[in-house]
C-alpha cells in the first residue's frame, strides 16, 4: 500500500481505515516496534527536508523536527528494552501513518507554504491514527502507547503551525525579507519572534538577550548564535556572556556600540516583561523605545518578545504605536 500524498479527504479516509485495520491487532511489542522505526523514518524525513530548505527558519524548524523523532525513538526503544531486555525491535507489516517522499525544491515562497502544508497534513493525520488506535486496539498497553504517540504529534503540529502562521502572514501582507526595514519588531509569541530573528539574521551574526541558558537556547536555533543571558547568579563560564538585568536597563547605547563593532543584523531580546522585575513600566517602555530608536539609526533589527497581558492596556498600546508587528 503506497502513502496518501496529496489532500484528498476521500482518499484520506480510506488510507486511515487501512492503517488502523492493519494496526489494531499489534500486540504491545508490536506497536513499540512499528513507533520506533516510523520515529526513525520520520528523522530522516525531516533531515531531508532541512537539507534544502533555504529559509533559516524555516530550516531550523525541519533540524527541530528531526532532533525531536530520534529523542522520541530513543525514549520508545529504552522503553522496548525495559520490558523486553532480551530482545530487538522487530519490523512490522504495517503501512506510514507519517511522512512520504516528498523533498520540494525551495525556491519560493509557495514551496514553503506548500511543504508546510503538507507537513502539518501529515502530523494530523498521524494523530487521528493514534487516537482511533488509542480506543481500538486490543492490547491495552498498545492502546497507552498510541494515547501518547498521539501527544507527540500534536505538539509537532502545533511547531509547524507557528512557522506556517509566520510565513503565510508574511505572504497575504505583501512583505519579503528582503524588503523588511530596519527597527523594532514586536511578538507575543517567543518561538514565533525567534523563527523571524533566524530570517532576517540570514547568514550574518546577530544577539540573543534571554533569561534562558546560552546552550539551551542555541540548541534549538540549531547554530552558535552568540547569547547575552540576562542572570544575576550565574557563575563565569567559558563561552558565555552574562549579565545581571539591571544593569541591561542602563546599557542602550553599549548595545548599540556592540551591534556596531560586532557587525550584527538583529538583536532579539526575550521575555521582555520580566524586566519590571528590576523597574517600573515607564521605564521599561522607555528603555524599549529607545532602543527601537537606535536600531533605525544604525540599521540594524530588534525583535521583542513580550507577555501582553504583563502591561497594562496603555502601555501595551505605546509598544504596538511604535513597533511593527508581524505574527
Amino acid at each position: 500500500m503506497k502513502p496518501v500524498v496529496n489532500f484528498d479527504r476521500e482518499r484520506l479516509e480510506s488510507y486511515l481505515s487501512e492503517v488502523v485495520d492493519k494496526l489494531k491487532s499489534l500486540s504491545f511489542k508490536e506497536a513499540l516496534s512499528y513507533a520506533i522505526f516510523n520515529e526513525e523514518d520520520e528523522a530522516k524525513y525531516y533531515a531531508e527536508l532541512a537539507q534544502k530548505a533555504k529559509r533559516p527558519s524555516v530550516r531550523a524548524l525541519f533540524l527541530q523536527m528531526s532532533d525531536e523523532s530520534l529523542e522520541h525513538k530513543e525514549r520508545l526503544y529504552s522503553l522496548f528494552k525495559k520490558v523486553f531486555p532480551d530482545e530487538e525491535p522487530v519490523k512490522v507489516d504495517a503501512p506510514p501513518v507519517e511522512v512520504a517522499p516528498f523533498y520540494p525544491e525551495f525556491e519560493k515562497v509557495d514551496d514553503y507554504l506548500h511543504a508546510l502544508e503538507y507537513c502539518m497534513e501529515s502530523e494530523l493525520f498521524a494523530k487521528r491514527t493514534y487516537e482511533i488506535l488509542s480506543t481500538k486496539a486490543e492490547d491495552e498497553e498498545a492502546r497507552a502507547l498510541f494515547a501518547q504517540l498521539a501527544l507527540m504529534e500534536e505538539e509537532h503540529y502545533q511547531r509547524i503551525r507557528k512557522v506556517y502562521e509566520l510565513v503565510s502572514k508574511m505572504k497575504r501582507r505583501k512583505i519579503s525579507l528582503e524588503a523588511l526595514e530596519p527597527g523594532g519588531y514586536l511578538f507575543e509569541d517567543r518561538e514565533k519572534a525567534r523563527y523571524t530573528f533566524l530570517d532576517v539574521t540570514g547568514e550574518d551574526k546577530g544577539l540573543v538577550i534571554t533569561r534562558e541558558h546560552p546552550k539551551k537556547i542555541r540548541s534549538w536555533m540549531k547554530i552558535d548564535v552568540p547569547v547575552l543571558w540576562l542572570s544575576e547568579s550565574a557563575m563565569k563560564m567559558s563561552g558565555v556572556r552574562t549579565l545581571p538585568p539591571k544593569l541591561l536597563l542602563e546599557k542602550v547605547e553599549d548595545i548599540a556600540e556592540c551591534v556596531s563593532s560586532e557587525n550584527l543584523r538583529a538583536v532579539l531580546l526575550e521575555s521582555a516583561e520580566y524586566l519590571l522585575l528590576e523597574t517600573n513600566e515607564k521605564d521599561l517602555i522607555k528603555f524599549l523605545l529607545d532602543l527601537r530608536d537606535l536600531a533605525i539609526e544604525r540599521g540594524f533589527y530588534l525583535i521583542v518578545s513580550a507577555e501582553k497581558e504583563a502591561f497594562t492596556p496603555t502601555s501595551w498600546a505605546i509598544l504596538r504605536a511604535n513597533m511593527e508587528k508581524i505574527e
